[in-house]
């Protein structure tokens, strides 16, 4: 269950945090916000109540946020107007721990707009989001972690599971898990860093790849081979009824149902 926090509680909660959050989101139904410190700079992060003491912990990767502004130039502030990634962890059964994207939701003052841009899927944010699910098992009691990711929040999901040795199941949601692939088809300055396609078959880690058929921004094509490929036979790689970002919330059960389905 989520635990409703008073906007007393709220403020009181941001106060102490060493950074001040640069936006709430109302998180609807209540849970505990708060900041990690991931590799010496802030993440946010939210925690359901009744998360403690479990071997395995999910923790829903958010997607990139509002990278840029409809002219396409560089936002001063990534933190999404709509945070889906958020949703899906509301929704997941048993619950899930949420982990924002680097500058969403935080003031850091180390942040430049290629955190969000060109340098999104870079090392450095590979390992400032692999410090923030240590912070999330510490606080949870966890020993090991499913590690699911909507759109970009994918693409680092499938980056951090190939370098974790405590990953139990990965799933992706909307994500362009062939980058290069993905610029070229929409016409976008290739990007620094990290590629998934890049990465060797990981056959032995319960995987679920799931694509948009509807989905303008990612289209199934430019990330099946990928999915296949790293996810091998036993893999889950499906096309939807769904858009980019409606309605992938609303199936987290039967999205929870394909990943049991792939570690049988």
């Amino acid at each position: 269950m989520w635990r409703r926090l008073s906007p007393l509680a709220l403020a009181s909660l941001l106060i102490a945090s060493p950074v001040a959050a640069r936006h709430v989101h109302p998180l609807g139904d209540g849970g505990m916000r708060f900041e990690v410190t991931a590799a010496g700079r802030p993440l946010a992060a939210v925690m359901p109540s009744g998360l403690s003491d479990r071997e395995v912990l999910t923790v829903v990767i958010e997607g990139d946020g509002q990278a840029h502004d409809r002219r396409g130039r560089p936002t001063a502030d990534p933190t999404p107007h709509k945070p889906v990634g958020l949703d899906i962890a509301r929704a997941w059964p048993g619950g899930a721990a949420w982990l924002g994207r680097p500058c969403q939701f935080v003031a850091d003052r180390a942040c430049a707009p290629a955190d969000w841009t060109s340098a999104r899927f870079s090392e450095a944010a590979v390992t400032q989001l692999s410090a923030g699910i240590d912070a999330l098992k510490a606080r949870a009691g966890a020993d090991r972690v499913v590690l699911v990711g909507w759109s970009g929040g994918g693409v680092l999901a499938t980056l951090l599971a190939a370098r974790r040795d405590d990953v139990s199941g990965l799933v992706t949601i909307a994500a362009p898990l062939d980058l290069a692939a993905w610029t070229r088809s929409r016409g976008l300055t290739p990007l620094a860093g990290l590629d998934p396609a890049a990465l060797p078959p990981m056959p032995q880690l319960p995987q679920v790849h799931l694509a948009g058929a509807f989905d303008p921004v990612v289209r199934p094509q430019t990330t099946r081979e990928t999915a296949r490929r790293l996810a091998g036979p036993r893999g889950q790689v499906e096309a939807w009824r769904e858009t980019h970002q409606c309605c992938w919330a609303r199936r987290a059960d039967a999205i929870a149902e394909r990943l049991a389905r792939a570690s049988r």
